[in-house]
């Protein structure tokens, strides 16, 4: 086992024996020394520039900006992986502003957006990575906000009552990898992409969208593989998404009128015209569900149809799709902790963890 894994194992171990009968406390990784606070705001404040913040399972307040390069990992929001410790919640938005580029979150649900600047001068962040969480929207002010990595994450139009899971903006050059990314709650006009800037890169995501089009919007000059558009608008006549590249994704609807000279997007084996019944082994909602089984049915058309060779959607890829959406850290499996000290002042703790892969 490696020394780093060592270090969050022991981490972990303290957060447990010390909180057992306290509020949960949230550790700063500073090298060899990990330091603990009752407060989200407060571990920021600690931090310095490159440290990493573990946040245990419970709900956490956030009200400062993030303007260091931190690793923030929490212990995940699905249900069913975050039994014994609660998921990791932050209740409202979390806020990247100048200083932040090179950091990253993860196992993570966050209750409102991810936001890259408070003002279009200070979001110039690049580099930074949302990797497994639950995110209400990614929302960048700035166009300099550049060469960030998303993968694996669920993006929802349901933070801060915005429209739309991706709003980037003109931002160009940022990568999508095998999200799950949804829409259509503020009505028939509603996006799941709603402004990507030049150079940008989606693949092997999946698009659902309850509006009845209006998948992406705004999106110009970039490269889409391997996803699944299952929602019966892949675009909003409206809105120009021109000057596209599309390889290798299954489209629920034909829409062949914006490829070639209309709107010059151009790509090749591509899938259309595909019910949904078709597609997933188990998906009735046309929102994202925990219990729905995004896998693709064994007679799918997508099988073994992108571009490298493997599935389309969120299983296929750089990223397949992690069961339970774990983060990278040790994951606590069972803890049995006894309600009291014995007679020599000892508090029995029985954990079982489970180091990860990746």
């Amino acid at each position: 086992m490696k020394t780093s894994t060592h270090l969050v194992l022991i981490t972990v171990l303290l957060l447990i024996t010390t909180t057992a009968h306290a509020q949960n406390l949230i550790a700063v990784q500073n090298s060899n020394t990990p330091s603990f606070y009752t407060s989200l705001d407060s571990a920021i404040v600690h931090a310095a520039n490159g440290d990493t913040i573990y946040i245990p399972g419970g709900n956490f307040a956030l009200n400062t900006n993030i303007s260091k390069r931190l690793h923030i990992i929490g212990v995940g929001y699905h249900p069913d992986s975050t039994l014994v410790t609660n998921p990791t919640n932050i209740m409202n938005s979390l806020f990247l502003i100048t200083g932040a580029s090179g950091g990253s979150l993860m196992g993570v649900k966050l209750n409102g957006d991810l936001q890259f600047g408070t003002t279009s001068e200070n979001g110039n962040i690049t580099n930074y990575t949302l990797a497994r969480c639950y995110v209400g929207c990614v929302y960048s002010l700035s166009n300099l906000s550049t060469k960030n990595l998303f993968y694996e994450n669920v993006l929802t139009s349901s933070g801060n009552g915005r429209y739309m899971s991706v709003n980037m903006s003109s931002a160009e050059s940022n990568y999508f990898y095998n999200n799950i990314i949804t829409g259509g709650y503020g009505g028939m006009d509603a996006f799941t992409v709603y402004g990507i800037g030049n150079g940008s890169i989606f693949k092997n995501n999946i698009f659902i969208n309850n509006a009845s089009r209006g998948d992406l919007v705004s999106a110009n000059y970039s490269v889409f593989e391997n996803n699944i558009f299952s929602s019966s608008g892949l675009f909003h006549p409206n809105y120009p998404v021109s000057n596209n590249i599309f390889n290798n994704n299954l489209i629920a609807t034909s829409n062949g009128y914006y490829f070639g000279s209309n709107w010059n997007n151009t790509g090749i084996n591509n899938i259309f015209e595909q019910p949904e019944t078709s597609i997933f082994v188990n998906k009735t909602s046309n929102s994202f569900d925990y219990t729905q089984d995004y896998h693709l049915q064994p007679t799918c058309p997508g099988k073994n149809a992108g571009k490298d060779g493997t599935d389309v959607g969120i299983y296929g890829g750089l990223y397949p799709w992690k069961a339970g959406s774990i983060p990278s850290n040790p994951h606590i499996q069972t803890m049995k902790i006894a309600p009291q000290t014995d007679a020599n002042g000892n508090l029995n703790v029985n954990i079982k963890v489970k180091a990860q892969d990746n």
